[in-house]
């Protein structure tokens, strides 16, 4: 395994990479509120639809909830459409905090999530309730996809990113656990390495002393 700790920058990727997440807990919770055509759901998030557009900032939260009321048999508020939305958010191990504590010693760090604001309102309010910390301390600078109008695998977002914190591409590295993202990282000159999640395999691990 390269050694990651000699590359000066590191972007770290968020849901799967520092934050447990479990995307069925969703599709779940959809169906338990009436929303019984998920095949509809994950078309529209495969297909780049209306989960493209809310983690790219073009569609707000109330018009997302719009939106999703249209698959769903039944009244419901907009609590319980947020609740079914942020039920895939687990949690953010600690150990994953206090190697971000320790690298931020050493190195440039940074975060690039593709995420939206209900999702960011949830897991920024759980991390500091679990660990008594804001998120955006852990990092130089944290990046998010509604905030950009850019979303991973578009190597825009990566551009950007390169641009305003003057980073060269071949110092900079970036870990995810989408291989899409990993590669179009790497089609800009940067490294990147793709954690694979299903083989079990933990950002822990690229940095674990020998």
């Amino acid at each position: 395994m390269p050694n990651f700790s000699s590359i000066p920058n590191i972007v770290f990727d968020l849901g799967g990479v520092l934050l447990n997440i479990k995307p069925e807990n969703s599709v779940n919770q959809f169906k338990a509120i009436g929303l019984n055509d998920t095949d509809r759901i994950q078309h529209e998030y495969r297909e780049n639809g209306l989960f493209d557009r809310l983690e790219k900032g073009e569609v707000s939260p109330e018009d997302f909830r719009s939106e999703i009321r249209q698959y769903i048999n039944a009244e419901v508020s907009d609590q319980q459409i947020d609740q079914a939305w942020n039920a895939m958010l687990l949690d953010f191990p600690y150990e994953r905090l206090l190697l971000l504590q320790e690298l931020k010693k050493t190195h440039k760090i940074f975060l690039l999530s593709n995420t939206n604001s209900i999702h960011w309102e949830c897991y920024t309010k759980l991390i500091k309730e679990s660990h008594g910390v804001e998120l955006s301390d852990c990092f130089e600078k944290d990046y998010y996809s509604h905030n950009m109008g850019l979303r991973k695998p578009d190597t825009s977002i990566y551009n950007e990113l390169l641009r305003a914190e003057k980073l060269k591409a071949e110092e900079t590295l970036l870990i995810d656990d989408m291989y899409s993202n990993v590669e179009a990282a790497r089609s800009v000159g940067m490294i990147a390495h793709h954690l694979d999640l299903e083989n079990g395999e933990s950002v822990l691990d690229l940095f674990a002393k020998n």
